[in-house]
Parts: structure tokens; C-alpha cells; sequence
């Protein structure tokens, strides 16, 4: 099955270089909400590329041009080709009222709806960013293809594409992502599958979980495999 519904805007006009997509009526029920939402630190930590939580995608945007945004409903996942595109990441998302809609940094969507997501709590996205030349005008643009689809089993991010350099203090929050969106921790994992899973070397993951133990954002047990949990060890 193909697109079940779309929105595209040629026009978006990101605000500090990232592209915000928000849920324009996040209510969650009372009872203690499955991950991320009480995992959220209240902030929205993109990493190296994009990242997700609980009603709210922030992605990296540059350039002040307008940016080509497509947003996809699937009923099932879309084609995994993604050799036209640059970064590409495929994560979770929860939605709250079964819509999404772009909006900024500083203002949000109100009651605008781009997307309709239907009745489905937890999805699936794979959000994808080229620069390409413009058509309409000299130069180049940013284009941009978000996919979702209905996915309740659960299971954390994975880079599919980088093109661009990584920056370690950067790739402490994919590592955060990537526990923040584990069901159960602690994760277990080789650092061999963890620096697949990121598209980066062993060197960088180790160097980036060295950082994030050193600030307290998480901390592992012993050596191979790693056993990593968030916040703090006890001994720090």
C-alpha cells in the first residue's frame, strides 16, 4: 500500500536552523505514560541530525531559504530506499491527538492540522533531508520527506544515512535517544552494534560515552557488552 495521505509546504521558513514538527493537542492520560514521555527532559534534543519524543520532532534545518517539507501517512513501512537523500534517521514517535503539524521554535501550530495520523498512539518515522538545486531559483534548497506509519513495537533509533561530520557532544544525545526510546533498560549491546546502529566508528562511541557518563547523562555497567542506563552511576 501506497501514501495513505500527505501535506507538503514549499515555503517553510525554519526558525534557528531547525525544523519543528509538534502535536497541536498534547493530552496524556493520568496513569504513568510508557516511554518517552516521562523520559522527556523537557527540552528536545535533535543530536547529531533529529530526534523525537513525546509529541514533538526537532530536526536540524540550515540555511534561511524556505525549506520543501512532505509529510507521508503509510499504513504500513515505505519502501527503504533512501539513496537520494543525505541524513536520514528512522525513530518513534507518540502522538497524543492522532495529528502533527510543522511549527517553529518560538510559536506553536495552535490548531492548525497538516497531518491527520489517525488513532494510532505510537508510530514510526523516517525523517530524510537532501539539498538539491533549486528549481524556481538560482542556488540549492533543502528538501525534506518525514514518513510515518502505525508501529507499537517499540524499538529505538537507527541512522540510515550521514553525510555530514559528527560532532561527539552531538552524538551524546543520539546515545540518549537510543536509551531514551529502549523499553527495558538497561541496554545491552557490543559497541560494535551500538556505532552501526549510529553510523559511526567504535572510537566515536566510545568518546561520546565517556562525555555523557563524565555530565552524569548516563552510565554503563563493566565492559563488553555494555550495559548502559540513564542518569548517573551510583558512585558519581
Amino acid at each position: 500500500m501506497g501514501v495513505v495521505r500527505m501535506f507538503e509546504a514549499d515555503d517553510y521558513r525554519p526558525e534557528y536552523s531547525l525544523l519543528v514538527l509538534k502535536d497541536p493537542n498534547v493530552a496524556w492520560p493520568d496513569e504513568e505514560p510508557e516511554i518517552p514521555h516521562y523520559r522527556d527532559r523537557g527540552d528536545t534534543p535533535n543530536g547529531t541530525f533529529a530526534g523525537s519524543g513525546a509529541g514533538w520532532i526537532y530536526a536540524d534545518a540550515p540555511d534561511l531559504d524556505d525549506h520543501l517539507v512532505r509529510l507521508e501517512l503509510h499504513a504500513e513501512p515505505p519502501s527503504t530506499s533512501h539513496a537520494k537523500f543525505d541524513e536520514v534517521l528512522e525513530t518513534p514517535y507518540r502522538s497524543s491527538s492522532g495529528t502533527i503539524s510543522l511549527a517553529w521554535v518560538t510559536c506553536g501550530p495552535g490548531a492548525q492540522v497538516d497531518l491527520e495520523l489517525g488513532d494510532a498512539e505510537w508510530f514510526r518515522v523516517r525523517i530524510a533531508r537532501r539539498r538539491e538545486d533549486a528549481e524556481d531559483r538560482p542556488g540549492s534548497r533543502y528538501h525534506w520527506l518525514l514518513q510515518f506509519w502505525p508501529d507499537t513495537a517499540i524499538w529505538a533509533p537507527v541512522w540510515l544515512a550521514r553525510t555530514e561530520a559528527v560532532m561527539g557532544s552531538r552524538l551524546i544525545q543520539d546515545i540518549e535517544a537510543v536509551l531514551r526510546w529502549t523499553p527495558q533498560l538497561p541496554l545491552e549491546t557490543p559497541t560494535s552494534d551500538l556505532a552501526k546502529r549510529l553510523l559511526v566508528s567504535e572510537a566515536e562511541v566510545r568518546d561520546a560515552l565517556t562525555s555523557a557518563e563524565q555530565i552524569g547523562l548516563l552510565h554503563t555497567d563493566g565492559p563488553e557488552p555494555l550495559r548502559l542506563r540513564l542518569g548517573p552511576g551510583a558512585s558519581s
